[in-house]
């Protein structure tokens, strides 16, 4: 499954509710299986086995998606694309018999994680939708308890607001009674400056305890007064000295009456300060909070680990070493298994093989083959030597590592050059490495895409101190 639409398809599904519907997109995704008439007929036959025994693996870790999906491409290769072939009829009878009769046993196979994918996502869309429903309570409580706090928040800010109010109508009676105070002695004061430019008034000294037992009204800004009564005129020519006489037709109680303050409550006074209660500095609601979830790859891709033992280096280069000396390149295939959702490889199966300074080529994998089969292993990839150049993939190392990563997607290419100490973990880019690789006819070095490059590093190998390589040395069988 390449890695790009790996991810479509898992997006995909991700979107789709029915059960059964993800089932068929699985089915639609499984029937793209592309037949390039340059790989050899046989290839493709004993890729097949390898489909199998990586299906097997799958279904053993549950991994019911990735097992169901090479079944259903293992019957399409094998029962739509490859018999239109050319080199079909050519390849080994043997093969296609025994190819024809694992399609049999798949069959029902398929059929098997077909109906525990469909269990399996009636359970996964159950889940979902209980999982949306305490969301959405989770939230209406989120949303209530917003609610109480700004109508508590409300309820607290029209209390401030009322206290505000209450002082500054305070402040205001305080002010205008003030005013009023200051506006009597001025009265009073122009009404004395009249009295005493008035030759009909005699003004007379009146005792301070004159009226001491005088009841009082109660209000602070309230003035002693002359008791209602009367006093005599006294003629202008009245001898000086006499004492005046008291008439009861003349009051000498001028000051004005002062209202109470309900009263006061409705008096405007021109310059009024009355101060204005700001409303601006309500807080505002509190903004909503979502939460978020979500999963990051471990690698660019998303594609499980592959661990390699870090011997793997020195031991292969002493096997190669007689090719190495002659400048000439030594190749091995990469097998191993998976474990606990990451692939490990454990051995490196050297084939019969023919080399040249920038090439190698295997022959006799009918041995090769037979081990894996037998061992129960996979392959992973290919390592090579570079004897008289650095760490990096030729043309033709391109197309030998086509079929293997177009089989898995985790495959990857390694290459060691002793001349320049240098190991490199390589893989095709997915998008454009494995459409350009997968067009191109050419055969010997011709030139690719290097901006961007149609390979890369694979970020997905892993090397490791604890565990140890197996080679095995099939040339001299």
């Amino acid at each position: 499954m390449a890695d790009s639409a790996k991810s479509n398809i898992k997006h995909s599904l991700s979107l789709i509710r029915d059960p059964k519907a993800k089932v068929r997109e699985l089915c639609t995704y499984a029937g793209i299986v592309d037949v390039e008439p340059s790989v050899p007929a046989r290839r493709y036959l004993r890729s097949g086995m390898e489909m199998l025994r990586l299906a097997k693996v799958y279904k053993d870790e549950e991994e019911y998606e990735s097992a169901f999906i090479l079944y259903m491409k293992f019957i399409t290769l094998f029962v739509e694309k490859l018999p239109k072939h050319p080199g079909y009829k050519d390849a080994p009878q043997k093969d296609v018999i025994n190819i024809k009769q694992q399609v049999k046993q798949v069959f029902p196979v398929a059929e098997e994680l077909k109906g525990k994918l469909t269990q399996r996502y009636t359970e996964q869309e159950k889940k979902r939708q209980e999982d949306e429903r305490k969301r959405a309570e989770i939230l209406a409580k989120e949303q209530e308890k917003i609610q109480l706090q700004e109508e508590l928040r409300r309820k607290e800010e029209e209390e401030r607001s009322r206290k505000l109010r209450e002082q500054s109508e305070e402040l205001w009676l305080r002010e205008q009674e003030e005013k009023f105070r200051q506006l009597q002695e001025r009265e009073k004061e122009k009404q004395n400056e009249k009295d005493k430019h008035d030759p009909n008034i005699l003004l007379v000294d009146i005792p301070e305890d004159f009226d001491k037992n005088r009841p009082s009204s109660g209000l602070n800004n309230e003035r002693r007064s002359i008791p209602s009564g009367s006093l005599s005129f006294v003629p202008n020519d009245l001898r000086q000295g006499q004492r005046p006489k008291l008439e009861k037709n003349l009051s000498l109680d001028y000051t004005p009456n002062i209202p109470d303050r309900e009263l006061k409550r409705t008096l405007t006074i021109s310059d009024d300060t009355r101060p204005e209660v700001d409303r601006s500095t309500k807080p505002s609601a509190p903004a909503d909070h979502f939460l978020s979830t979500g999963t990051t790859s471990l690698n660019k891709y998303g594609l499980k680990d592959v661990v390699i033992p870090r011997d793997i280096v020195q031991k292969f280069l002493t096997v190669a070493d007689s090719n190495t000396k002659r400048n000439v390149e030594t190749c091995g295939i990469l097998s191993g298994k998976m474990e606990r959702g990451a692939f490990f490889i454990t051995h490196v199966l050297i084939p019969k093989q023919t080399g040249t300074p920038d090439s190698c080529n295997a022959e006799n994998e009918e041995d090769l083959f037979d081990f894996q089969d037998s061992n129960d292993l996979i392959s992973l990839g290919w390592i090579h030597t570079h004897p008289t150049q650095t760490a990096f993939l030729s043309s033709v190392d391109l197309h030998t590592h086509y079929p293997y990563q177009q089989l898995m997607p985790e495959a990857v290419a390694v290459v060691v050059s002793p001349k320049f100490n240098e190991t490199g973990v390589f893989m095709l880019t997915p998008d454009l490495g494995l459409p350009e690789i997968a067009r191109c006819s050419k055969r010997g070095h011709h030139e690719h895409t290097k901006h961007p490059p149609v390979f890369e590093t694979s970020t997905h190998a892993k090397f490791v101190d604890d565990r140890s390589i197996i080679l095995v040395d099939l040339r001299n069988k």
